[in-house]
């Protein structure tokens, strides 16, 4: 008799944890940049299981002033990320994680200004967040949204932005190699034996 084949299933791994992919959780990181369909980039976090980051990026941006106000006036509910001092969406993915744990308790006011703090390798709150931030005249962006209990209004920011949305995997292309090897303090020796992104989320991983 022929012998059944067991039933197959996808599992991810991150941030140490697995699960299986089914329709309650998002698609995994992997998942995502492989779709050429899929523009945005979204992923659970293992901080808070029923939680999860979904990431958009916008190039030709035309209304960051307006964004920074509302952001600042408490009528956005998301970070607005500099996508030059970003390698990949883990390095965010890291510093959501890492500012939802519940074992460490909050530096900033709330989770996105948390997000923005964690990426910085400075432990001064009010430059991380410059650094890390848009500015009135920044034309892309990357806006990171939770999305999960407390979350119900995380699409609205993405709803907000006058600008073009554009496939997640172009990134790359906006990063600043030199400005962040100098944010993160890469030294040469480092930069050429150690991937950009393993040297980044490492520093996120360890800041204090």
């Amino acid at each position: 008799m022929k012998k059944r084949q067991p039933t197959s299933t996808t599992t991810t791994t991150l941030f140490g944890n697995q699960w299986n992919d089914h329709k309650s959780r998002p698609p995994s990181a992997f998942q995502m940049l492989n779709q050429p369909q899929a523009m945005w980039f979204e992923l659970g976090l293992d901080a808070r299981p029923e939680t999860s980051l979904k990431m958009q990026l916008y190039e030709n941006v035309r209304n960051a002033r307006e964004l920074r106000a509302l952001l600042m006036g408490g009528q956005l509910q998301c970070c607005l990320i500099k996508p030059q001092l970003i390698v990949a969406p883990l390095q965010v993915a890291v510093a959501a994680n890492k500012a939802l744990s519940s074992s460490r308790k909050r530096t900033t006011k709330g989770p996105f200004t948390e997000i923005l703090f964690n990426l910085s390798p400075s432990t001064n709150i009010s430059q991380s967040l410059v650094k890390f931030g848009i500015e009135d005249g920044s034309d892309s962006v990357l806006v990171a949204a939770l999305r999960g209990p407390g979350f119900e209004d995380a699409d609205e920011a993405f709803a907000r932005v006058q600008g073009c949305a554009v496939h997640i995997s172009q990134l790359a292309g906006l990063s600043d190699v030199a400005a962040i090897r100098k944010t993160y303090k890469i030294g040469d020796v480092e930069h050429q034996s150690v991937a950009l992104l393993d040297s980044v989320v490492s520093r996120i991983a360890s800041k204090e």
